[in-house]
């Protein structure tokens, strides 16, 4: 892995350039090994123009090994935030320690900036207290929490009454929660030691991979040689483990390099790698490779599904309103159909940047829910994705890169729109199209959609059938519904618009 000498000495160089980086820290360096290119993000909280960042790219230059033909820098402007420094404690507790974050809620964590400095407070059981000082967790998240702000952070604890009366730390409290989060893996068979005889005999499903360091194992589906710009052979390779398939790069290396090029498509082999992510995608890099077989008897384990949360944590819905859509059929005094009332119904359309679900992401929700056959709350928000939106696609959705660039990932918001469909009939235009999307990406996060679904493209079909098209523009113009397309919120009230009317044909 590739690290700075003297990071601290360059952080304080850069310091001294001008007024406005007296707070700049390094928060992360990407690495693209392919290009040769390197990448510094920093975040400073105040703005730097681009005269400024230049001088940070000049001193970046200057450290930086002469094996990287290219040098980029990004100075993120990140101010410390009371409520943002809440979200990001919550979240990382909750991912990096299951035993304290099962009873901590957003309302024990409290915290105060002052100055240069915030000081955080969790309120916790003792047990829970008990679990933070003997693994040292405040100064890990203090650390966390120096790269994704502009402060210093110092903790406390605060003991709470407790209000369960067995312990958090008990062995039979938590075993059933911690299978939940345990990684499904493979056994490989016969290992032939290539590269490192530590990489063992046990893989991660490629399915669960999503980043840091992992072992993975696979059959080898495609391998092919490629060179650097400075003429370095390096090796593409494309494995299948049948939960998933990735593609990697293995960088040269004296002793081992060509054994590893003499693998054939059809072998199996197990490697470790790091999993990162470099300027919006994700990125594989084989690390340490051996041979091995795969089990012919191998079956997939079902993933353990999360059932929806019980509180929204980072995306609210709103009361809808009515200045969101021309026309409505939901303030009219009429009778329904049964299926129209009986329910509860959310009615959702997602942006995309493509409209492969397997090589694509959402760049946008929408949704609005129905009790009774009125809409009574909005779900909307942009998302930042892990694949390149390209010109032709915003200018479909009028959705660029730069609108998405400070948005939550699909991951953060996943959560909270589970539990805004939890219980729901879903309706959707094309639905086989969002569905699959939502499918994917609510499965990676540990959620699995069971919820009845309802085509209104297939319902337009059958109940008008003299349109000569049944996208949802010409339903729309049908029924008179002035709307913004291929944005999701106003396609979501369009479609509930359109499908109360097809509803009130088919049950004429």
């Amino acid at each position: 892995m590739y690290t700075i000498k003297g990071s601290a000495e360059f952080i304080a160089d850069l310091r001294q350039i001008d007024p406005r980086l007296n707070n700049i820290r390094l928060n992360s360096i990407e690495i693209e090994r392919k290009d040769c290119k390197v990448r510094y993000n920093f975040i400073c909280d105040q703005a730097v123009d681009e005269n400024l960042q230049q001088r940070v790219l000049a001193e970046a230059e200057k450290i930086t090994a002469p094996i990287f033909s290219t040098v980029e820098v990004s100075v993120k402007k990140i101010v410390s935030n009371d409520e943002l420094i809440n979200n990001e404690i919550y979240r990382y507790l909750s991912k990096n320690y299951i035993s304290i974050s099962i009873f901590l809620k957003t309302t024990d964590i409290l915290s105060n900036v002052v100055g240069n400095v915030v000081k955080y407070t969790l309120r916790l059981t003792k047990d829970g207290a008990e679990y933070v000082n003997r693994n040292s967790v405040l100064t890990k998240l203090n650390s966390h929490l120096s790269k994704m702000f502009c402060s210093d952070f110092t903790g406390t604890i605060d003991i709470k009454e407790e209000q369960e009366s067995i312990s958090l730390l008990d062995d039979n409290v938590y075993r059933e929660e911690i299978e939940k989060i345990e990684h499904r893996t493979i056994k490989v068979q016969d290992v032939v030691v290539i590269d490192d005889v530590n990489i063992g005999d046990v893989a991660l499903y490629i399915e669960d991979a999503h980043q840091g360091n992992v072992t993975v194992c696979g059959t080898v589906t495609e391998i092919q040689e490629r060179k650097t710009k400075n003429d370095k052979p390096f090796l593409i390779i494309n494995i299948d483990d049948t939960t998933g398939k990735t593609s990697g790069v293995y960088f040269s290396k004296k002793s081992t390099y060509h054994k590893i090029k003499d693998i054939t498509v059809g072998e199996a082999i197990i490697a470790r790698g790091s999993i990162g992510e470099y300027n919006g995608r994700r990125s594989f890099t084989f690390e340490k490779i051996n041979r091995c077989t795969f089990p012919k008897d191998f079956v997939k384990k079902d993933k353990y599904k999360k059932s929806a949360p019980k509180e929204y944590k980072l995306i609210f819905p709103s009361p809808a309103r009515d200045s969101v859509k021309v026309k409505s059929v939901f303030d009219k005094e009429e009778v329904l159909p049964l299926e129209v009332v009986k329910d509860t119904i959310v009615v959702f359309d997602f942006e995309t940047t493509g409209v492969d679900y397997m090589n694509h992401g959402i760049t946008e929700i929408g949704a609005v829910k129905l009790i009774e056959g009125k809409v009574v709350e909005q779900f909307t928000t942009l998302i930042k994705p892990d694949y390149h939106i390209s010109e032709e696609n915003a200018k479909i959705t009028g959705i660029t890169e730069d609108m998405v660039k400070d948005s939550p990932k699909i991951d953060a918001v996943m959560p909270d729109f589970i539990k805004f469909i939890d219980g729901a009939t879903l309706v959707a235009h094309n639905a086989d199209f969002d569905m699959k999307f939502l499918k994917r990406f609510a499965g990676a996060s540990g959620y699995e959609v069971k919820n009845k679904v309802i085509d209104s493209l297939e319902l337009a079909r059958k109940v008008l059938p003299h349109l000569k098209h049944h996208d949802l523009h010409t339903i729309a113009d049908n029924f008179s519904i002035v709307f913004h397309h291929h944005r999701a919120l106003s396609d979501a009230y369009a479609t509930a618009e359109a499908f109360i009317e097809m509803m009130k044909i088919k049950n004429a």
